[in-house]
This record gives C-alpha cells, sequence and structure tokens, in this order.
C-alpha cells in the first residue's frame, strides 16, 4: 500500500509498505482524511526519536471506511464511516486501574507508536472505532480528535457555567478549546490571547468574547481590567513553546482568581518559571491534561449537530501525494496555517 513515510527527520515523503494484517478482534480501516497536529510537527522535527521508530506512519487524527472485518468483531460492518481514537492503553497498570488510561504508563497511539492514518490501510481494535454521522463530512473527522481534547481539558478545568475563562495561544488546539467552550458550557466570559491578528480573528469568528493581542497589549493587565481586578476563574494554557520574556503559565498565576483552577495542555520543551508563593496565597490550581479520555462520542455528537466550526479551523486540504509539502508549509509555522488535512481518497 502507499503510505506518507517519515524516514527520518524532516524527511517525510510517499513510499510503498505491506498493507497491515488485522487479528480477530480489529477491522481494516480504509483511511480517507488524517489531521497534521503539533505532535505530528514535533515528531517530524526529531523531537519523538527516542520514541517513534523509523521509518514511521504518523497520523492519530484520521476517518475512512471499514473494508475488512475480524472473526470476533459485532459492532462495525464492512463499508461503515469510522473515526478512530488512537489511545492504546494496557488496562492494568496504577493509572488505567484508576480510569486514566490516557495516563498509561505504556501508553500507545496508533500514529505515533504504531502505524496511522497516513498509510492507505490501518488495523485498528474495534474498541477504538466511533461511527462517524452521515451529517459529518470525511475531511472533517481529523477534528473529532481536536474536540475530544477540547472536551478533556475543561472537564479538567471542572469548568462551569457561568465561569470566566481565559485561554493562552490560538492555534489549533486553543481555537478548538474555545470553539467546545463557546457552545457546549456558556461560559460568562471568554478570552483568548495570541500574537497572530488572523488566528484571533477566527477566535471572534467562533464566538470570543475578548480578544488580546500579546504583541500589542499585556495579557496580565488586560484581563485583570477586563474583571474588574478579580482574575479569572480558570486558565488554560495552550501555547507550548513560547516567545517572549514570560512564559504563558506564569502569566497564568498572575491572571487566576483566587481559589482558581489553571490547566496545561501545552507541550513544549521549555523550563517555566512560575512564582509559586502567588500561587500559594491565592489557593490555586495547577492541572496537567494529556490527550482524551473516552469524549470522542461529545465531539462527534457536537459535530453532528452543526454546534462547532471545523470549516473555519480547517485552512487547508491536500491530497496525500502533497504530504511532503504539507509538513513543510505547518513547520514554517505560517500563521494563516491553523489545521491542514491530508485527503487520501474523496468520500
Amino acid at each position: 500500500m502507499k503510505a506518507g513515510i517519515l524516514y527520518g527527520k524532516e524527511d517525510i515523503r510517499i513510499g510503498e509498505t505491506n498493507s497491515p494484517v488485522i487479528n480477530a478482534r480489529e477491522v481494516l480501516v480504509a483511511s480517507r482524511a488524517a489531521g497534521i497536529c503539533g505532535t505530528d510537527l514535533h515528531i517530524y522535527r526529531g523531537e519523538f526519536e527516542e520514541r517513534v521508530q523509523y521509518p514511521a506512519i504518523q497520523g492519530h487524527e484520521f476517518g475512512g471506511v471499514i473494508t475488512e472485518v475480524g472473526a470476533e468483531v459485532s459492532g462495525f460492518k464492512v463499508g461503515d464511516r469510522v473515526v478512530i481514537d488512537p489511545i492504546l492503553s494496557c488496562h492494568q497498570c496504577p493509572a488505567c486501574l484508576s480510569g486514566h488510561i490516557n495516563a498509561c504508563e505504556t501508553l500507545r497511539l496508533l500514529g505515533v507508536d504504531d502505524d496511522g492514518g497516513y498509510g492507505e490501510y490501518v488495523a485498528v481494535p474495534e474498541h477504538r472505532l466511533f461511527h462517524l454521522p452521515d451529517e459529518i463530512p470525511m475531511h472533517h473527522a481529523p477534528m473529532v480528535e481536536m474536540y475530544a481534547l477540547g472536551h478533556h481539558i475543561l472537564q479538567r478545568g471542572e469548568v462551569q457555567p457561568g465561569e470566566t475563562v481565559a485561554i493562552l495561544g490560538a492555534g489549533k488546539l486553543g481555537l478548538s478549546i474555545l470553539d467546545v467552550l463557546c457552545h457546549s458550557v456558556s461560559p460568562g466570559m471568554t478570552i483568548i490571547t495570541d500574537m497572530q491578528p488572523f488566528r484571533l480573528d477566527i477566535a471572534k469568528q467562533i464566538g470570543a468574547e475578548h480578544v488580546i493581542n500579546i504583541e500589542e497589549q499585556d495579557p496580565v493587565a488586560e484581563i485583570m481590567a477586563l474583571t474588574n481586578g478579580l482574575g479569572v476563574d480558570c486558565v488554560i494554557e495552550a501555547v507550548g513553546h513560547y516567545h517572549g520574556d514570560e512564559a504563558p503559565l506564569a502569566q497564568a498565576v498572575k491572571m487566576i482568581r483566587g481559589a482558581g483552577r489553571i490547566v496545561t495542555a501545552g507541550l513544549g520543551e521549555q523550563l517555566t518559571a512560575v512564582h509559586f508563593k502567588t500561587l500559594v496565597i491565592k489557593e490555586a490550581k495547577i492541572i496537567a491534561s494529556r490527550v482524551t479520555r473516552g469524549e470522542f462520542p461529545r465531539a462527534i455528537q457536537m459535530m453532528r449537530k452543526g454546534l462547532l466550526h471545523p470549516e473555519l479551523l480547517i485552512t487547508d486540504v491536500v491530497s496525500l501525494t502533497q504530504i511532503r509539502e504539507a509538513f513543510e508549509q505547518v513547520n514554517r509555522e505560517d500563521p494563516r496555517t491553523i489545521k491542514v488535512v491530508l485527503e487520501l481518497r474523496s468520500d
């Protein structure tokens, strides 16, 4: 089969490889659409070399059509449109046994540790599949994982209706969180920060009440002014690698109200200095969030009902044959590029 194969650092191109063979509890999915996300970019840049074995077939945000069903599979049939939750957990370690399969000690992901959606065919365990409703176009399927992330992060932050929420970073993740926040939680105030006007404009279209360009305004001062000096109920850090003198997480400690919550979801490599005295005085919480934990059905239902805006976040849909050019585009960090979807075959 054909696949977009990563042969080494920044060396991704179309190649030929063997089609997977399924076991009795797996199905064979013909991948139709797969997204390029921040993790894919980190892998492309060689930042996961201790984990990802070359040659690698990436793509953990993907959907497709079932072409073969294992003998013990009962909930799916050939021809079904599906989207895939890529998490593969052991279900035996302390984290899994406490319900945190996303923090599994031996966590694996399709498209990161095992072959994923950049190949024409993928072997997927039945319990990692979800039916993709006809109302959702196949090229929107990669956004299911992004919106599931949004649900998980908001749940980790215990965000309640009527609360004030600030999101730091209007990239793929930050905008996905914002979309879910605005159209499922009924927040009292939504604020999002970034340094790119194009992305802040998308945030306004999604529903952000206030946008802050951090190149023109001090985000801490602006947020404190908007909240009459109290600070927000919850800050969500979705920046990761940052530019500037002060880390977003350090700013979050200043922005949060007394007894508020901070959720950090960015995967930056930089060390972050946080003024913990301020955190202690506020008795605030810093909460980490990693991938998802069963939120795919919520994301699918919201997309099926047209409550979310994947068409605003997907800025490019290109053929898998253009995978090298697509990764070069994402690697340039063009502010007008948000989510790139690789189309393996039209629906």
